[in-house]
C-alpha cells in the first residue's frame, strides 16, 4: 500500500478489522486509523504526512515518522525477531508494545502518554535518544528479555520506575513516592568498562564492579524520598551481605560515600538494596559499607625515616576526627599531645612536643576518640 500525496484523507474504519500491507509510505496524506482497527505492516512503515491513530498499529519493519504523528488513544506494537529501526521524531505514542524478541534501536526520544509495554525485545538508545514517561504512564512487565538500554525521564508525582538494562540484564531503580508535580529525573545506567574502577569514602569498604547510575534531576529537589537500586552479579562485594548499601557521589569516579539503607532483599547474585538517604545526588551505585572500626595500636617506633615503623600507628583513627593523643614517660610527665592524629602529618614519631628525641624506652599513650567512649591507653616501644 503506497498512500499517494493526491490522497488527501484516507480513513481505515473499525469495518476493515485488520487491515496489512506490506510496505506502508505516506506521502503527504492525513490518515485515520479508527479504534478498533488493526493495522499490520509486515515491512517498513514511513510516514510524511498526518498518521491518527485511534486503533492498532503492528510494525515488524522499521518505522520512520519525518511527519505528524497524532497518537489519539492508539497504540503502536514494535513486533519483530529481527532488529528494527525506530525514528519518530520526538513525538509521542498513546500505549507502546515491545515484542518479538529483537532489538528496537530508537534514534529520537520517544514520549509515552499512558502505557510501556515491555514483553520481549530491547529498546536500545542512540544518538541519546530516550523514553519520556510522566506521572500517568504505567509500565507493564520489564525483564532480562525486555527492558530499556538507554536513558529513561520520568516527571510527575508518583512512584518513579525507570525500567532500565545493559541488553542482557534487567536493572531497574526505583524513586517511590514523588510529591512534587514539577520534579522529574532523567536516569541512565553506566556499565563499567574493563579496567574502569570506583573509589570511595574511608566508609566504604567495597564498591560495585559492575556498575553505576547516573540521575539528572530538576524541579523540585528529591528530597522527601529515596531510591532504590538493584544488586545484580555483585559477588565480589561479599560475604557480609547485611552491610550492602547504596553509595552516592557527584562525580561518576568517585569517592562514592554512604548514603546508608533502610532495606535489603534476595542476594548478591540478584537482589535490591534501598537507601535512608535521599537521591540528591548524580551517580549511585552499590557498596558494601565498613563495619569495623575498631581502634588498634601499633605500638612500636623506630625514631627515623627509613619507612619502617617511623610513627605510632593508629587503625581506624580516621573514622573518628575529632580524637586527641597524649603520650606520658613512664613517670607521668606528658611528652607529647595532638589533636586530630591522622596516621599522615599528625602522629607520634619518637620526638617529644618541642621535636626532641625521645630516649628509647616505654611510654604510655591515652587516646580520646572526641565521641564521649571511654579512652583508650597501653603503651608504646620507643626504639
Amino acid at each position: 500500500m503506497r498512500i499517494k500525496h493526491l490522497l488527501f484523507f484516507l480513513l481505515i474504519a473499525p469495518g476493515f478489522g485488520e487491515v496489512f500491507a506490506q510496505v506502508f509510505v505516506n506521502n503527504g496524506a492525513v490518515v485515520s486509523i479508527s479504534e478498533g482497527t488493526i493495522l499490520s505492516i509486515p515491512d517498513s512503515m514511513v510516514n510524511k504526512g498526518t498518521l491518527i491513530n485511534n486503533g492498532q498499529v503492528i510494525i515488524y519493519g522499521a518505522w520512520i515518522n519525518t511527519g505528524t504523528y497524532d497518537p489519539g488513544i492508539g497504540q503502536v506494537n514494535f513486533d519483530s525477531d529481527l532488529d528494527q529501526v525506530i525514528n519518530h521524531n520526538a513525538q509521542s505514542i498513546e500505549r507502546l508494545v515491545i515484542s518479538g524478541g529483537g532489538q528496537k534501536e530508537f534514534l529520537a526520544d520517544i514520549f509515552v502518554k499512558s502505557e510501556l509495554t515491555l514483553q520481549d525485545g530491547v529498546l536500545v538508545s542512540k544518538n541519546g535518544a530516550r523514553i519520556v514517561m510522566d506521572n500517568a504512564v504505567t509500565v507493564v512487565g520489564g525483564s532480562d528479555a525486555s527492558h530499556i538500554n538507554g536513558p529513561v525521564e520520568r516527571k510527575g508525582t508518583g512512584d518513579w520506575l525507570f525500567p532500565v538494562g545493559n541488553g542482557t540484564k534487567y536493572l531497574p531503580v526505583v524513586i517511590p513516592g514523588v510529591t512534587a508535580a514539577s520534579s522529574f529525573g532523567i536516569l541512565t545506567l553506566h556499565e563499567l568498562a574493563s579496567g574502569e574502577k570506583l573509589t570511595g569514602e574511608i566508609d566504604v569498604e567495597k564498591l560495585s564492579t559492575q556498575r553505576y547510575w547516573e540521575l539528572v534531576s530538576g524541579g523540585d529537589p528529591l528530597d522527601e524520598t529515596v531510591i532504590t537500586l538493584p544488586v545484580v552479579n555483585e559477588d565480589d562485594l561479599g560475604p557480609g551481605q547485611e552491610s550492602i548499601i547504596v553509595a552516592a557521589s557527584t562525580v561518576p569516579s568517585g569517592p562514592y560515600a554512604n548514603i546508608s539503607t533502610t532495606s535489603f532483599s534476595g542476594n548478591l547474585s540478584s537482589g535490591s538494596v534501598t537507601s535512608d538517604g535521599h537521591p540528591i545526588f548524580k551517580y549511585y551505585t552499590v557498596a558494601k559499607e565498613l563495619t569495623e572500626r575498631d581502634i588498634e595500636v601499633f605500638n612500636a617506633v623506630s625514631a627515623g625515616s627509613d619507612g619502617k615503623n617511623d610513627f605510632m600507628t593508629i587503625k581506624n583513627i580516621e573514622f573518628y576526627p575529632e580524637n586527641r593523643v597524649t603520650i606520658h614517660n613512664r613517670w607521668g610527665d606528658l611528652v607529647f599531645q595532638v589533636s586530630g592524629y591522622d596516621n599522615a602529618q599528625n602522629v607520634f614519631r619518637g620526638l617529644s612536643d618541642n621535636g626532641n628525641k625521645l630516649p628509647a624506652g616505654t611510654y604510655f599513650y591515652a587516646i580520646d576518640l572526641g565521641n564521649s567512649a571511654k579512652k583508650i591507653t597501653g603503651y608504646v616501644a620507643v626504639k
